[in-house]
């Protein structure tokens, strides 16, 4: 799913004379401009893993949706403007006749299309969400007060470019090829153009450059310890002696 900024998944064979089985591979999307959002990607992913494995969750979707969905995440802009085949009741059984009709075909009401923003924040009364069910799992666990800011903050950034907030790397990159100066709307990018792109880009990496648009206000600070702190970690911790 390039166009979008997010990750796929495939199958994973086993290897030879293995007993281990078929696997799940998540599949991340290409390196981003900062560390930064290299962390939170990862971070995000390896959270989810986590939630999936505690909590026994089923994400499986018939291979002619996830077909359906990787056909919309090609077009532009689809993170905020498509809207993809999810899985609803994500604790059904895992069964091999788990959501099969008496036919032999599958239950479509265990299915639905949600836009990205939905699938990662939520949809009301219908999908919980990723990034809630990550804090859901955090909050049973025992972090220390820096690295749940640190999370606070990877996660913060993967919710806001869901929801459109703050821009994908792929929307940056269009945003900024067609505001500048030399750009003639005419889908010709110049050297110059590519040049001012590289700088600046090689700016926001190494944080000469402040990108709000991109990255929010999760650098701005330069402290991982300077954004909010969630209300119930600050009551914990200010009854620490």
């Amino acid at each position: 799913m390039t166009s979008t900024n997010w990750q796929t998944m495939r199958f994973k064979p086993p290897p030879p004379k293995s007993t281990i089985g078929w696997r799940v591979e998540f599949r991340p999307c290409e390196v981003q401009l900062t560390d930064f959002e290299n962390a939170a990607i990862v971070c995000f992913v390896v959270l989810l893993t986590r939630v999936i494995l505690s909590y026994q969750l089923n994400f499986i979707i018939p291979i002619s949706k996830v077909d359906e969905n990787m056909s919309k995440a090609q077009k532009r802009s689809a993170a905020l403007t498509e809207k993809f085949w999810f899985r609803k009741n994500i604790a059904a059984s895992t069964s091999k006749t788990a959501n099969v009709n008496v036919n032999g075909s599958h239950d479509d009401a265990s299915y639905t299309t949600m836009s990205v923003n939905e699938i990662i924040n939520g949809k009301m009364g219908e999908f919980p969400g990723l990034i809630p069910l990550i804090h859901s799992y955090l909050s049973s666990m025992e972090v220390d007060t820096d690295t749940h800011c640190t999370i606070q903050q990877y996660l913060k950034l993967i919710s806001r470019r869901a929801s459109g907030q703050i821009d994908t790397t792929a929307s940056w990159i269009r945003r900024f090829i067609q505001e500048h100066p030399s750009y003639k709307r005419d889908s010709v990018v110049s050297n110059e153009i590519n040049y001012d792109l590289l700088m600046t880009a090689d700016g926001i990496q190494s944080g000469r450059i402040s990108c709000p648009q991109l990255l929010g206000d999760c650098l701005l600070a330069n402290s991982k310890t300077k954004e909010t702190i969630p209300p119930a970690v600050q009551k914990v911790y200010s009854c620490t002696p």
